[in-house]
């Protein structure tokens, strides 16, 4: 049987354990990303926006200077580990990789492989090469199983759609182009049974094109939140190369949105909060759930949970040292 003082030091470490330990957040898995999409406007301004995850995948951005560039890096947390999927520099390209339904996750890159697999674009020029040049040959770029976008500040977008075996060029006359779970899967495979899911792409299109030439910030994020899921939520993200800000929501509202600015490498509130809140983006990058709890800066929690264990072991030696004597007078009180 525990004596008193036995409870008193086993209940302490239990507490310091789970104050030490950050708890791992369990995600449930899908094997559709229906609902994601993404487009290209070049307006007066150039505007790149995608949603993305959802409740159960939840997105990373991660923030990286290198060859005197800015990076901002979106992954997305599957099978209990992180992917990337997506990447902008300060140069103004931006780089996508989304699903169609014959993805099956199969395309799916690790932070490390995403770099080395798109380096010279990430690092290259500042625009997108001209394709028909023997120098820049799509086949280093293209991902199988995946709809990829390539684009830069100056108006230049490349739309690739690709299988297990091969991949096809898809445009349009128009200043703008989008791209969606079902499309072009089902113009490129036949796909006779696709659900009606064609329409979305159209709807995303017309929504675009009521903006005309005035498209703005607040025309992205109103666009990719009307097409958020009416059962989960995604995250929305809207990039403006022209200023190097990315615009995040995480409400199917767009009521408040964050935005990171590739200059600087800050997070902050843009608008709907109460307050303004402000930091440098984490060295290990800030999750959407980091977002949601205005939790801007891992560092900060990092030395919150140190500062808070050493007070657990503060009171646990100051509880020994309190007990010790007392426990051995007590005993000795006993034998006489």
């Amino acid at each position: 049987m525990q004596s008193g003082f036995q409870k008193l030091i086993s209940t302490l470490i239990i507490i310091c354990i789970f104050f030490i330990i950050s708890p791992i957040d369990i995600f449930a898995q899908t094997d559709e990303s229906s609902n994601n999409l993404s487009f290209v406007v070049n307006s007066q301004k150039t505007f790149y926006g995608f949603n993305a995850g959802s409740i159960n995948k939840e997105l990373r951005f991660r923030f990286k200077q290198q060859n005197r560039q800015n990076f901002l890096y979106v992954d997305l947390f599957e099978n209990n580990q992180f992917y990337t999927i997506g990447a902008y520099n300060s140069k103004g390209i931006f780089i996508l990789i989304q699903d169609h339904p014959g993805s099956q996750l199969k395309n799916r890159l690790s932070a490390v492989e995403f770099e080395d697999h798109f380096s010279e674009l990430l690092f290259g020029p500042s625009t997108i090469p001209d394709l028909n040049s023997e120098e820049y040959s799509l086949n280093k770029w293209v991902i199988p199983n995946s709809n990829l976008i390539f684009a830069d500040k100056f108006g230049k977008t490349v739309f690739i759609y690709s299988d297990n075996t091969d991949f096809q060029l898809f445009d349009n006359d128009l200043p703008y182009q989008g791209i969606t779970y079902h499309y072009p899967y089902d113009e490129f495979t036949n796909n006779p049974n696709n659900g009606g899911q064609d329409l979305l792409h159209i709807q995303l299109l017309d929504e675009i094109d009521k903006t005309d030439e005035n498209f703005s910030v607040e025309n992205g994020l109103e666009i990719l939140t009307e097409f958020q899921p009416i059962d989960d939520t995604l995250t929305s993200i809207l990039i403006s190369p022209n200023d190097n800000q990315v615009f995040v929501s995480l409400d199917k509202n767009a009521n408040e949105v964050w935005r990171f600015d590739i200059n600087g490498g800050t997070i902050e509130t843009h608008s709907g909060f109460d307050q303004n809140h402000k930091a440098n983006i984490p060295k290990l990058g800030i999750t959407s759930s980091d977002l949601k709890i205005l939790n801007f800066s891992n560092e900060d929690l990092t030395r919150g949970i140190i500062a808070i264990s050493i007070a657990i072991l503060l009171i646990i030696i100051i509880s020994i040292v309190i007990y010790l004597p007392r426990n051995k007078i007590h005993q000795e009180e006993m034998v006489q």
